[in-house]
């Protein structure tokens, strides 16, 4: 017998809570039990990708699936705040609301696009004889302005809605935990009466939370949020260029040069693993990506990189960011690497050479230059492979900062 949606979502569970232990164990493990344990960590992966996909296969078959709003001509007609129930059949509309997003990424938010990730989306078909007037509103009490479409629908024609409520920067200023809010969904006939109303409680992630996959309760599948890492990488924040000086100090030459001709790239990034280690005396706090209520969202907590700097430790993520912000300060371009529940930073070999190096930023603490290298690469080798053979992006994601800032305009937070 298939397995049911709820005996997906605890294998899912399981083999999650197995890939944090195999990953925790990584971080620690010798050189001599690297490979056996990034093998075991792949076909860990490999298990849960195939459990995924039945789970969002299973799921695709329930029309209901993250439907906030539904009116249609068999179904009980919905009653309005006036207490008048109006329906499809003398309404002559049919409406669809789903939620698109449970878990509202506040760090980035104003970075989304309304099209691809939208908090809301809709459609409006339009069954009278006559052409209709229609307006659809999305807010979050106390937290964000109301997004607001007015559409003109002709007879037999249906409106698709996207929305995406702008978030008022000074009230989530304070979101530092999970916070719970509730979203309002208004759809109504501009002839006067209206046609549905809902609330529906969602989750703010907190200010300090960075999104790497939010679900989809329409599809049940991840919305992948990985590039707006690079808001988290500030290569202009002024601790940041001050440190640059003592990498600088730490390069044979006592200079960085970026990609000019005749220039070796290595040395400077090495400067940078140097500093780092040396001067800033970074302490890596273990931790994985973690996971929030209904495993709806998977996020990690992050520092900014003056905050890693000041506080002197980090955990992957915040070394990664970290040490990208020096190599774009520096005039290079750096990538940020997710595979699962850990991240790597990378760097182009050469001016848009499209070769890149790995370092597993985690041996700032205790390691060497090479011995990061070399640990980096064989990570990003394993997990690019499993990427490929599986046919799943989402084993292994590497986002170069020259494409974010340009093509998808992700800019840095400060």
């Amino acid at each position: 017998m298939p397995a049911s949606l709820t005996e997906l979502r605890q294998q899912e569970y399981d083999l999650r809570l197995e890939i944090s232990r195999l990953t925790q164990a990584l971080a620690a493990a010798d050189q001599g039990a690297v490979q056996a344990l990034l093998d075991a960590l792949a076909d860990q992966q490999a298990q849960l990708i195939l459990v995924e996909q039945q789970r969002v296969t299973l799921q695709a078959d329930n029309p209901q699936s993250g439907v906030l709003l539904d009116v249609r001509a068999s179904a009980p007609a919905p009653v309005t705040r006036g207490g008048t129930t109006r329906g499809s059949a003398t309404t002559g509309l049919v409406a669809t609301v789903r939620l698109k997003m449970a878990h509202v990424p506040t760090a980035i938010y104003h970075l989304l696009n309304n099209n691809e990730h939208p908090l809301i989306s809709g459609e409006v078909q339009n069954t009278s004889s006559k052409t209709r007037r229609i307006r659809v509103t999305s807010y979050i009490d106390g937290y964000t302005a109301h997004a607001i479409d007015t559409v003109e629908i002709e007879p037999g024609q249906t409106a698709i809605i996207t929305q995406l409520p702008t978030l008022f920067p000074e009230r989530i200023r304070g979101i530092n935990e999970l916070t719970r809010a509730m979203l309002n969904v208004l759809v109504e006939d501009l002839d006067g009466a209206v046609e549905l109303h809902k609330t529906e409680p969602i989750w703010l992630l907190s200010r300090n939370s960075a999104p790497l996959y939010v679900r989809d309760p329409a599809t049940d599948a991840w919305n992948d949020l990985t590039r707006y890492l690079g808001a988290f990488v500030t290569p202009n924040e002024p601790s940041v260029m001050q440190f640059l000086r003592k990498v600088a100090a730490r390069h044979p030459q006592k200079q960085l040069f970026g990609y000019q001709a005749d220039r070796a790239v290595e040395p400077q990034v090495r400067a940078i693993f140097d500093a780092l280690k040396a001067d800033a005396d970074v302490t890596y706090v273990n931790s994985t990506i973690n996971f929030n209520p209904e495993q709806s969202a998977r996020t990690q907590r992050v520092r900014l990189p003056r905050q890693s700097l000041a506080e002197q430790q980090a955990n992957c993520i915040d070394g990664v960011l970290l040490f990208a912000s020096l190599l774009e300060a520096a005039s290079l371009n750096p990538a940020l690497v997710i595979i699962p529940g850990h991240a790597l930073v990378a760097w182009e070999t050469g001016k848009q050479s499209g070769q890149w190096h790995y370092l597993e930023t985690t041996k700032l603490s205790e390691g060497t230059f090479d011995e990061a290298c070399a640990l980096g690469k064989q990570k990003a080798a394993t997990f690019e492979a499993l990427a490929t053979k599986s046919n799943s992006p989402m084993s292994f994601m590497r986002w170069s900062l020259r494409d974010l800032r340009t093509k998808h305009g992700i800019t840095p937070l400060e």
